[in-house]
C-alpha cells in the first residue's frame, strides 16, 4: 500500500510551520527574559530594510514560481503521481521562500530585541498558515479525477 500523498504533504507543511512557530516563540521568550540587544541602532535599521526587501521579494517571486509550477503540473499529461510530485516540489519551494525571510526576521529579533522583526516573523507565520495544503484544492489545481485521487490516497484500486 502506498502512502497517502495528501497526508504526507500536510505533514511536511505542519513540520515546517511548527519549526518556524517554535523558533519565533523561543525568540520571544529569550527577548522577554531580558536578553540585551546585541546590535546597534544603525545595524537594526539596515537589517530591517534588508529583511523587508527580502520578504517582499521572496513572497512575490515565490508565489509567481508556485503559480507557474502549479499550472505546468495541471497541464501535464503525466500520471497523477508525477503531477503530485510537481505539486509537492512547487509547495516546498514556495514554503521555503516564506520560511527563509521569516526565520531571518526572527534572527533579527533575537539580535536586536526590536519587535518590528518579530512582527515580520509573525506575518510570515500567518502566510504559511494561509497556504496550508488542502486536499480539495490539490484536486482542483491538478484536475484530478476520482480514480487518481484514490491512487494518491494510497488505496489499492
Amino acid at each position: 500500500m502506498k502512502p497517502n500523498a495528501f497526508k504526507l504533504l500536510k505533514i511536511l507543511h505542519l513540520a515546517l510551520f511548527i519549526g518556524m512557530f517554535l523558533f519565533a516563540m523561543v525568540s520571544l521568550i529569550i527577548v522577554l527574559k531580558g536578553a540585551s540587544a546585541l546590535t546597534g541602532e544603525s545595524f537594526q535599521r539596515t537589517f530591517q530594510v534588508v529583511c523587508i526587501v527580502l520578504s517582499l521579494s521572496c513572497i512575490l517571486a515565490g508565489f509567481n514560481i508556485f503559480k507557474r509550477r502549479i499550472l505546468a503540473a495541471r497541464n501535464s499529461t503525466q500520471p497523477a503521481n508525477k503531477r503530485m510530485e510537481q505539486y509537492r516540489s512547487a509547495c516546498i519551494t514556495w514554503w521555503a521562500m516564506i520560511e527563509g525571510p521569516g526565520l531571518l526576521a526572527g534572527i533579527g529579533f533575537l539580535l536586536s530585541g526590536n519587535f518590528a522583526f518579530f512582527a515580520l516573523a509573525v506575518v510570515h507565520i500567518l502566510i504559511m498558515i494561509t497556504f496550508t495544503p488542502r486536499k480539495g484544492n490539490i484536486i482542483l489545481f491538478l484536475n484530478l479525477n476520482s480514480k487518481e485521487v484514490t491512487q494518491l490516497e494510497g488505496v489499492n484500486a
